[in-house]
Parts: C-alpha cells; structure tokens; sequence
C-alpha cells in the first residue's frame, strides 16, 4: 500500500455524518434515556467530578482527600487527569451525569473520525473510508466496554497515532513531528495502562518493518540515520509535553499497589478466549451462555461488520501486500495475547511490560484495528480492479451463508425442544409496567438459543444485499448496509452490555445530593458520615466519594489502592486500636485535653487551631504520603507517620496554630511545563492550518 503524503482535511458534513451514526446506533444512551451501567459511574465518574468542583471552587486538584482516606489525584491513571480534554470540561460546563454520558459518545466519534482519516492516508475508495470507519466506532469492543470510559478513550487516539506517524515516516518536518507528539501525548493521557503498553509494542513492530520493507534504495547507514533523527526529535518533543505525566505517575508507583507486577494467575483473568471470536460473526451471540464463554461478557464481542468479515477473510485466503501481511500477523499476535492462556503465560515471562495487564480482553482493539484495516485494503483493491462476484469471494460467501442458515435453524430447534425461548416469556413480558422493565423482562427471557436464531436471520437479511451490491457494483448502497448492520449489532448488544435501567435523570438526581464545592468538613466522627441508598450506591458508587467528608468505614473499590491504605483496611493486619470510626477526621491521639478549631479546609491545605494542656499529637485522617508539611508558628517540617497509614503532627502545651499542606513542588513544575508546551503546541498547529496546505507530494 503506498501512503500519499497529503491527507484531506474533514468536512464539516463528514463529521455531521458520523456523529449522526453514533447517535442513532448508541440512542440509549445518546437520548439520556438509559444511564452508563457498573465501573462508568462508580469508578471512572467520581475523580473526574471531584476536579470540577475543586476547579470550580478555585482549588488545583492535586489532592483527592474523599476517596479512601486520600491520594495524589495526578497519579491517577484511570481518571484521566492529564487529558486535556478532562481539565475543559471540569472547568467550563463541569462532570455531571450528562456531560459525562457526552464525553463518551464524543470519544467513540474521534475514534471513527481518525479511522477516516487514516484509511484517507492509502487514497482508498471514499465508500472503503466510511464503511472502515464506521466499523472501527461501532466495533464489538466499543459496546462491550461502554462502561469502560478509558478503553474507549484510549481507543479513540489509536488511529489518529497510527494516521500521523505515517505522514512523519514519509517525510519529515516539525508540524508533522509536533502533531505526532500531542496525539500519542493525548493516546497516553486517557488511556488504559494496558492499551498504552500495547500500543507501544504496536508502534515499535511497526517501525521495525517500515525501516526493512520501506527505502530499499537506500543504505542501511541513511535509514539508521533517518530514523535515529526522527524518532530522537519526536521522543524529545513527547517528554516534554508528558512532563507532568510522567512526573506524576513515577512518584506514586513507589506507593501504589498496582505498581508493581502482579501475579501469573491475575494476569489471566478476563481473556477474550478463541470461543469469544463467534461473536466476528454473530456480535448477539454472546451476551448469553456464561458456561460457554466463561469470561465477562465485556471482553466478548468482536464484531466489524459482516461485509469486512467476509473481505478479511478473502485477503487472508489470497494475495496480500506486505504491509496486509503485517496487519495481519500483529493482529492475530494481539488475538492470542488476549485470549490469555499459554499466550498470555509466554508473555508475562518474556515480555516486558505486560505482566502488568491484568484484563487482557483489552489487547483485542488491536487485533480488531488491524482486521479492519487488512479488510478495507482488500475491499478497496476489489473495487478499483472492478472484480466480478466470482472465484473465492463467492465462496467464502457461500460458507458464511451456510453457517447462517444452520445457527437459524440450530437456534429455533433448540429454543423450541427445549422450551427455553422468549416465546415462552411474551405474557410474562407483557405484564411488566414500563419500558424499562418490559426491557429487563424481555433481557431476562432471552436464551442463547434466541440469539442464534434472531442474529442469524439479521445477518442472512444483511448477506443478501451485501451480494446484490456486489453483483450491480453499487457501493454506496454498501456502505448503507454497513451503517445499518453496525447500528443494528449496536442497539441489540448495548441493553446487554452497555446500559443500566435507570435513566441519566436519575443518575444526576443522586448525584445532586452531594454538597456543592468543597465545603469544610464537620469535626463528628467518621462512622456518622452520611450514606446514601445500595439501590443509589450501585448506580454511582460509594457516597463517601460525594459526601464531601473525610473518611469510610470500609474500603472503596477504586483503582487507585496505596500499599499503606491497602495495609489499613486488611482486617489481619490492621488492630481494633487502629480503628478511629469513632473520632473525626482530625484529633488527638490521647487523652489529653485539648479544643480543636478548623479554620479552613481545601483538597491540599488545612489550617487548625490547637489549644492544649500538655504536649500531644494531632493526627489527620489522611493517607501517609511524600510532600505532606506543617507549620506550627514559623517552623516547617514533613508530618509524621502514625499508625499503619495516617499522618501526625506534634503539639506543644499552650496555643498552636497549625498549618498543614500538600506541596508536591517537583510536580507542579512539570505540569507547569506540560500544559505551557501542549498550549504553545496546540496554538501553532491550529494557526498552521489557516495556511494554504502545500501541494500534494508523489507517493513513493
């Protein structure tokens, strides 16, 4: 495949387009009907709201002091605070239940829009672009992991990565370079560990095999040398606008519990094992069977389209281009990492890095990113070379035809011998009240046996006009189909995997109930901080993330687990002398009599007067951590450790007037640093493209 430098810029009526598919094949939740269920409100929401409302009431967000006692907010790597993204929306409309529902649909769209514009990079069929894009945006990793707010992220900047460091690899200049440096930048600053470890053995097979198959005509000396000026500019460019992320992540490894490689056995959990790839064919399929599947329904669906199913399927039996062979055999690579297994067992031993990724379902968006791409290079050269519906295409037609047929016939047989089948349910389903429920009942009725039968008759209605375009050339009305088969494999799948019953009114009427700002907390015992329902807390987690009070009884699950947090909360370890449920988040730590007054609070800085009768220590409910200082008069020193996990600090007989603060100094230079490159950065690119575009240059 040859890559044509210039690369056309999007229309305004092509992102009109897409936004348009996603919102008709995402409706449940684009209409706010239905809210984003599990791990999207309950682990992903909460930091992303907690930074509105510090930004909101004037604070920088360094310190989340809610959730589990503290930790630093930069190290989190699941709630995108070094996004760009996340800091404009936290400081203009803020997080609430709708924004938040908007930025992911706004994700899926980018990932679709880049897909677009990279397939745009080959010159292919403009019918080819949309139907990739289309594909890649509506994939079954997308609805499977709609609850999954960094998986989509992460996934929405691959193709823009992938787009932009073509162009740099063609040929050189500082635009290029800068805007390959902010795009893997914003790829690393919302995405998933795992996929940007992934990513980086993506990028580095690639250029592995640019450097051998690309520029033969040169020397080895000339290609080293090329190669070592581009990427030493461009890794030069990317440090310095990910200064404060990777100051900020290297300062909490040390402390985190995820820090650190995990076991063999966590590293195989989740997998999209090889029966999971029935879904490539029947997306429905696997929202049902659990004994068959035997992994989260989430990590499942590998869906793109039956019309690339059937032209990846063609290249893959026929003559490929050296780059297809690449795509290829990468995307297969990715496809045995992520069924676990012996694979996932070889990898943890040898390569580095992925030990550390405990879901490995994740690792399928590349296999499915490089499936599209092989279908879409194959699709475009049947349609340039105006090939007949003849010779193997027919046939890997006819195959997928028969297997359609017998899951029809498999499913109704099964569903009606063994009476498991929603038509055994309709009265059951139509005494239920509501549209939610009937929904629900309607779920619940659902075997896997009607999955066969009703997602084999979609895709059979589908084959046939796939075959009618094929025969009459019509490739618009291709790519009509396309949009109507991923919509359709979309709203089927997303009540199943994507969607809770309650609506995003709902949600944000909960979440309404959280204090505005950041309030200064009551000096009453941590056990009577407020509660909120189970039915509320298994929509939007845990209330002691939204209460606005220090402390929780129990350990919130959050990705983000300090070892000496981790220490705390372990009943073995931890004594019943430990345990200060009973005392405020600020208090003595004897008997001594002593007033306690809190002048002022914020995420990072707490100010105290002490009036006591004798020396004592003043304990903060606040996990033990580096940058942690008092004052106590004119004196500044780091706070003490007390017990497993707070922090202490000493009080002399008489009047103190205390102050103590997180003061991560190192950190604040590198963000400081950061947001003044991407800013600068983000300027000059945007200003460029107000400049007439240079002519085209010749493909090589």
């Amino acid at each position: 495949m040859q890559l044509y430098v210039k690369s056309e810029r999007l229309s305004l009526k092509t992102i009109l387009f897409f936004t348009a598919v996603v919102f008709i094949a995402f409706l449940p939740i684009a209409s706010f009907l239905f809210f984003l269920k599990n791990d999207a409100f309950t682990g992903y929401f909460p930091p992303k709201f907690f930074m509105s409302e510090s930004l909101h009431a004037g604070y920088l967000p360094l310190w989340n002091p809610y959730i589990n006692f503290g930790f630093p907010q930069y190290g989190d790597m699941s709630g995108g605070y070094w996004n760009p993204i996340t800091w404009i929306v936290a400081a203009t409309v803020g997080y609430n239940a709708y924004s938040f529902t908007i930025e992911t649909l706004f994700y899926i769209i980018v990932g679709g829009l880049g897909m677009y514009q990279l397939l745009g990079s080959w010159q292919l069929h403009k019918q080819v672009s949309t139907i990739g894009a289309v594909a890649f945006m509506c994939c079954g990793y997308i609805v499977g992991h709609l609850q999954h707010f960094n998986w989509l992220s992460g996934a929405a900047f691959m193709p823009w990565c992938f787009w932009s460091y073509l162009l740099l690899l063609e040929s050189f200049s500082v635009k290029k370079t800068v805007l390959t440096a902010l795009l893997f930048y914003m790829l690393g600053a919302s995405a998933h560990p795992g996929i940007s470890i992934s990513t980086f053995y993506f990028f580095i097979a690639y250029v592995v095999y640019y450097f051998f198959i690309n520029n033969k005509n040169l020397s080895v000396t000339v290609r080293v040398k090329s190669f070592t000026f581009t990427h030493s500019i461009l890794l030069l460019t990317f440090l310095i606008v990910s200064a404060g992320m990777i100051t900020g992540y290297a300062d909490i490894l040390p402390h985190f519990v995820r820090g650190e490689k995990i076991s063999l056995q966590d590293s195989l959990l989740h997998p999209t094992n090889l029966q999971s790839w029935l879904s490539a064919l029947l997306p429905f399929a696997t929202v049902k069977n659990e004994s068959f599947f035997n992994n989260d329904i989430s990590v499942r669906n590998c869906y793109f389209s039956l019309t690339l199913l059937l032209f990846f399927l063609l290249s893959v039996a026929g003559k490929k281009s050296s780059l297809q062979k690449f795509l290829v055999i990468i995307g297969l690579l990715f496809a045995l990492l992520s069924a676990g297994g012996i694979f996932k067992t070889l990898a943890y031993g040898f390569i580095p890095f992925i030990g550390y990724v405990r879901l490995n379902g994740e690792f399928r968006i590349f296999a499915i990113f490089c499936f599209i791409l092989v279908a879409c290079f194959e699709m475009d050269k049947y349609i340039q070379q105006k090939k007949n519906f003849t010779g193997a295409i027919q046939w890997i037609y006819y195959a997928i035809e028969i297997l359609l047929f017998t899951a029809i016939v498999a499913g109704l047989y099964k569903a009606i011998t063994n009476k498991e089948s929603l038509f055994n349910n309709l009265q059951n389903i139509k005494a239920q009240q509501g549209i939610s429920l009937k929904l629900k009942s309607l779920i619940d009725a659902i075997s896997f046996y009607d999955t066969l039968w009703i997602q084999g008759f979609i895709q059979l209605m589908l084959l046939w006009g796939i075959k009618w375009c094929f025969r009459f050339k019509d490739w618009s009305l291709l790519k009509k189909i396309v949009v109507i088969d991923m919509v359709l494999a979309c709203l089927i799948n997303i009540p199943f995997t994507g969607v809770g019953k309650a609506s995003v009114a709902q949600v944000q009427s909960i979440l309404n109930r959280s204090p505005k700002g950041i309030p200064k907390p009551q000096l009453s015992a941590i056990i009577h901080n407020d509660t909120a329902s189970i039915a509320d807390q298994k929509i939007v987690g845990d209330w002691s993330m939204y209460n606005k009070h220090i402390g929780t009884p129990g350990e919130v699950p959050y990705p983000i687990i300090l070892k000496n947090m981790r220490t705390y909360f372990d009943k073995d370890a931890r004594t019943q002398s430990e345990n200060y449920l009973n005392k405020p988040f600020i208090f003595i730590a004897d008997s001594t009599v002593a007033q306690i007054k809190l002048l002022s609070f914020s995420p990072q800085k707490i100010e105290v007067d002490v009036l006591s009768n004798a020396e004592t220590t003043l304990v903060l409910q606040q996990n033990f951590y580096p940058h942690w200082y008092y004052t106590n008069g004119k004196i500044k020193s780091e706070v003490n450790q007390y017990g497993i996990n707070f922090m202490s600090v000493p009080i002399v007989k008489g009047a103190n007037s205390i102050r103590i603060s997180f003061e991560p100094t190192r950190i604040k230079y590198a963000m400081l640093l950061s947001a003044i490159a991407f800013i600068i950065c983000s300027i000059w690119l945007i200003v460029s493209c107000f400049k007439p575009p240079s002519p085209s240059s010749q493909p090589q």
